[in-house]
């Protein structure tokens, strides 16, 4: 008898809590009497078994058995009982936020005693190990645990097992659910955050065990485990805890460099993150929710979308009477009977009504209500945000240094009972609940853990017990993160596993210490090589082409985004308005490539009437490619993303010239190129707006890089380069069939490289009428459509000005040496074209003669449209640099100050004054047409037909975001008959004034015409009886 008692002396506190650490997480969560009437918290039975654990511990404590002084974490907990007791009697007497009746009282009192039943099962694990080895004995027990938490919970997801959850008061009754196909898993715990949480700690640590253990088949028993714990985590489909599982990752391992090194931390690391991101995101409700959270699923299901709409169904007629026929009106009703559709939160799939209680006692229910926070975020991130860390915060105002108390955050009166407590977050629950003071002592806490972990390290030899302590860190950084988001620390199976692998763990460093008072500071193994190895890879970055290049394009970008969100009203808005209504109408009606259309219906552009709007003018590429962006980058308004188009564009054309020319004139002549071409003022304009000549800039540079590229290699590579070429060469004559200019330069490319023989020849002139090959089927395909052509002969040298004065002076000198070049950037233009050939020989001239022939076949449409000289910016670019070079190169004898100063003055002088004449461009000089515009989309239905009378101009009627007629092109009566519903202006006219006065006849007999809107800047006109409105 006496062994057995000395015996149970000696291991009945180990044996009990190593049930504990067993019993705590796979027990579910049943209750068995109330604490509180009418509270969710219940007891359950292992508040009972931590009871018979705490008096076992005290009477070992009465007998000297356990000795508190050996515990490190005696008096920061002692401090933080304390601040708890001064927050129960700072709310009851001072801040008076709990009323003094019994269930009240009883309710602050029991969640103070919560926490001291989670603090007790750290004095109780702590005080339960004498060795090592029983340390270890733990957390292998662990390691079964968590297996069976995850098969527990695959049952549920996947046989139908039972689940007991407490999310709710009626549940935590015991109620035993089961869960459905989209269910989160809770295995045996209350929900699927403490779920969650917990197997985001185990994960930690076992990934630390991994990389430990040296034994196959232990490594192989750790990686399964560790599977099935990630795929339960998967299946709880928690984003806070899986980032906080990354989190606690990086933790994890950097504790594993003052063992292994940075090197073999990091590789392991982002070997460990990569690998887990890629699971996480190819399977499963978690990866649902990122891509969600992320808008991936808006992107990739836009992409995908564009990719397999079917393309050649032609438009409907848009005007003609189309809906105007009795047929059509008989079935049109007023606006005024179109329902209401109702939005919901991204996380809300069931419009589920509220049921409100009536004066008359009976309950009625009324749709949902969401706040401008749901609809951003999600239902979920909008209840935090507006109310529970609100109410929390209010809760610290009322005491900062002890806060309101226990249980008081979620009331909304004094007096009032709550059923349950959260703030899904943490870090306000304690600063609400105790003030700074409960704060800094509680987080102090565990920041003091990680530092007695760090600080001990190199005491601590066992390599498993190593793995054990760096594991245990990043479980401690992992719940700090998840905190931001869940009251975590208050979950009791989270709070009590957490607790109990505490108390172990720092008892297994006390062991590893033992009587060693003076250690040294933890290093790190490899920090001088890691370091110097980052030191020579980040000079080596700051010495490359990339780093220089990075800086030209940020800068470049930086530079396009200004005023990059303003309406499209700005100069040039009436081309930019017409590109953008194609691309609008493909994004709302699908993209139709063969039927491109866009909002003008009048002739002004092909003299012949367009009902259906068709838009035969280049290929649109380009408004394919805005589509895709579109489709890419979710949120913020068509127009932005439209320019955004361009602006990538241009960069991709920044670093096609940047390549060409530093093949042929090395570094210092390329980026000199790349830096022209960032921040001349009119390309930095040009170059943002919403036309295809950006885009046309782009694909031929891309044209010409590939096919010289291609002939520095042999065989397949060459091969593919070339129908990389030639797909861009294709591209571009698509965009602008100004592009066959280039083929100049092309040519002298490939003859430079295969010579002039027979097989070049043919092997060329088949690569150019393959290029061309898509235009001419386009040309001939628009040829059907001659209303959607625009008159485009004129653009030749409709007005005879070809090289008479005014084309010279149009084009040299406004241009080119103002617009373009600011004056002082001639003298650079000239010494480039004068400078010595290096290694392109005559590509770079063939490319300006190029241009030259190009502003000349097209004389006066280079003069009358300033953007079309958009295509000589490369080459401009190109013979700046040249030219900036060969100064630097005059300056060895003249005085290499003398020219660097003189070089950096014509620069600046260049750029300053050709922004002055540019600045003007982003001006929206009319914005009356923009509010008047909002307002048509506004007030008018989407269908409708609008006239916008702006002399033709569509800058107008795109606004609107209607399709119609930008002039008066017959009379009103018969424009009513081709079906105008609508007529805006922003000129109070004879025309205007009348239909005016006709709309507010005293009469109603005699109206024909309703005013639905007039300010001083502009008046809207409803045309037709609102029954003949489209619907």
């Amino acid at each position: 008898m006496y062994k057995l008692t000395g015996w149970l002396d000696e291991h009945l506190l180990p044996i009990y809590t190593q049930f504990l650490l067993i019993f705590i997480p796979l027990y579910p969560k049943l209750p068995l009497f109330d604490v509180l009437p009418g509270y969710i918290v219940r007891v359950r039975l292992e508040d009972f078994l931590i009871a018979g654990a705490v008096l076992i511990w005290l009477f070992q404590l009465l007998r000297g058995r356990v000795k508190l002084s050996a515990n490190p974490l005696v008096k920061w907990m002692a401090v933080y009982l304390l601040a708890g007791i001064m927050s129960v009697i700072s709310a009851l007497f001072i801040a008076k936020s709990v009323p003094l009746e019994n269930i009240h009282i009883a309710k602050v009192l029991f969640h103070f005693g919560r926490r001291i039943e989670y603090f007790s099962l750290f004095f109780i694990f702590f005080s339960s190990v004498k060795s090592m080895r029983e340390v270890l004995r733990y957390f292998y027990i662990l390691a079964a645990v968590v297996l069976a938490v995850a098969l527990y919970g695959f049952g549920q997801k996947y046989l139908y097992w039972p689940a007991f959850s407490t999310m709710n008061r009626e549940f935590a009754k015991g109620w035993m659910l089961y869960l459905t196909e989209h269910a989160r898993v809770l295995s045996t715990f209350g929900g699927h955050y403490d779920l969650a949480a917990f197997v985001m700690m185990a994960l930690i640590l076992l990934w630390s065990l991994f990389f430990s253990v040296k034994k196959l088949f232990f490594k192989v028993a750790v990686f399964l485990i560790l599977s099935a714990a990630f795929w339960t985590l998967i299946l709880t489909a928690s984003r806070t805890s899986f980032l906080a599982y990354l989190a606690g990752l990086f933790l994890m391992f950097a504790f594993w460099s003052f063992r292994k090194g940075i090197t073999w931390s990091l590789k392991r690391y982002m070997a460990v993150t990569v690998l887990s991101i890629v699971v996480m995101l190819s399977f499963g409700d978690l990866s649902e929710r990122f891509t969600k959270f992320l808008k991936l699923d808006q992107r990739l299901s836009g992409i995908k979308s564009l990719l397999m709409l079917p393309i050649g169904k032609p438009p409907s007629d848009k005007a003609y009477f189309l809906e105007n026929r009795e047929s059509v009106l008989n079935r049109i009703t007023s606006k005024s009977d179109q329902p209401p559709s109702l939005g919901r939160p991204s996380d809300v799939t069931e419009d589920i009504p509220i049921s409100v209680k009536g004066k008359d006692g009976r309950y009625t229910q009324v749709p949902r209500t969401y706040s401008k926070t749901a609809f951003v975020y999600d239902l979920s991130t909008a209840i935090r945000i507006d109310a529970l860390w609100p109410r929390a915060i209010a809760g610290f105002k009322k005491n900062l240094l002890f806060g309101s108390g226990y249980s008081t955050l979620n009331k909304i009166q004094i007096n009032e009972f709550t059923e349950a407590e959260s703030t899904d977050n943490d870090y306000l629950r304690a600063l609400g609940e105790t003030g700074l003071f409960g704060f800094i002592t509680f987080y102090g806490m565990l920041l003091f853990m990680l530092y007695y972990v760090w600080r001990h390290l190199v005491v601590i030899r066992e390599p498993l017990f190593f793995a054990v302590s760096a594991g245990f860190v990043g479980l401690i950084f992992g719940l700090m993160v998840n905190a931001v988001y869940i009251d975590v620390f208050e979950s009791s199976k989270v709070a009590q596993s957490f607790w109990a692998l505490s108390g172990l763990v720092l008892a297994g460093v006390s062991l590893a210490k033992g009587k060693n008072r003076h250690l040294p500071w933890p290093s790190i193994p490899d920090t001088r090589i890691f370091f110097s190895g980052i030191k020579i890879r980040f000079f080596s970055f700051l010495r490359s082409d990339f780093f220089y290049l990075s800086l030209i394009v940020f800068l470049a970008f930086s530079l396009r985004v200004y005023k990059i969100g303003e309406p499209l009203a700005d100069w040039h808005s009436w081309r930019q308005a017409d590109t953008s209504a194609v691309t609008r109408n493909f994004v709302k009606n699908g993209v139709n490539l063969l039927f491109p259309v866009y909002d003008d219906l009048s002739n002004i552009a092909s003299g012949r009437d367009n009902p259906k709007g068709y838009r035969f003018v280049e290929f649109p590429l380009y408004n394919f490619a805005a589509v895709a962006i579109d489709r890419l980058v979710v949120g913020y308004h068509l127009e932005l993303k439209e320019r955004l188009t361009s602006v990538f564009a241009s960069l991709a054309a920044l670093i096609f010239i940047f390549l060409t020319v530093r093949k042929y004139n090395g570094r210092r002549i390329a980026y000199f190129s790349a830096f022209f071409f960032a921040v001349l003022p009119y390309n930095v304009f040009f170059s943002r707006t919403v036309l295809p000549e950006p885009f046309l800039v782009f694909t031929s540079t891309a044209m010409l890089y590939f096919l010289d590229k291609a002939f520095e290699f042999r065989s397949f590579k060459r091969i593919l380069l070339l129908a990389i070429s030639l797909l861009f060469a294709a591209a571009a004559v698509l965009v602008k069939p100004f592009a066959v200019f280039l083929f100049l330069p092309l040519t002298y490319l490939w003859f430079k490289n295969l010579k002039i023989k027979w097989s070049s020849i043919v092997l060329f002139l088949l690569f150019l009428a393959i290029a061309i090959s898509p235009y001419l089927a386009w040309r001939v395909w628009s040829s059907n459509f001659p209303e959607g052509i625009p008159a485009n002969s004129w653009l030749l040298n409709g007005d005879g000005i070809r090289f008479k004065g005014a084309f010279f002076q149009w084009l040299f000198a406004e241009r080119l040496g103002k617009l373009i070049l600011g004056f002082y950037g001639l003298p650079l233009l000239i010494l480039g074209i004068l400078a010595k050939r290096s290694g392109e020989g005559f590509f770079y001239y063939l490319w300006g003669l190029a241009i030259l022939l190009y502003v000349t076949v097209f004389a006066t449409g280079n003069v009358r449209h300033d953007y079309y000289q958009i295509l000589t910016v490369p080459i401009i670019a190109i013979f700046l640099a040249k030219g900036s070079d060969y100064l630097l190169q005059l300056g060895r004898q003249t005085g290499r100050l003398k020219a660097a100063g003189l070089l950096s003055v014509l620069i600046l002088f260049m750029l300053m004054f050709s922004w002055y004449h540019i600045r003007d461009f982003y001006n929206i000089n009319h914005p009356e047409i923009v509010e008047a515009g909002r307002k048509v989309d506004t007030l008018t239905p989407p269908n409708s037909l609008v006239i916008a009378p702006y002399n033709g101009d569509t800058a107008f009627l795109y606004q609107t975001h209607r399709a119609g007629w930008p002039v008066m092109q017959k009379t009103l009566p018969e424009m009513i008959k081709m079906g105008a519903h609508y007529y805006v202006s922003v000129n109070y006219d004879q025309l205007t004034n009348e239909l005016i006065q006709d709309a507010l006849q005293k009469d109603e007999s005699k109206r024909n015409y309703k005013l639905v809107a007039r300010t001083d800047k502009y008046a809207i006109i409803q045309l037709v009886a609102d029954n003949k409105l489209p619907k």
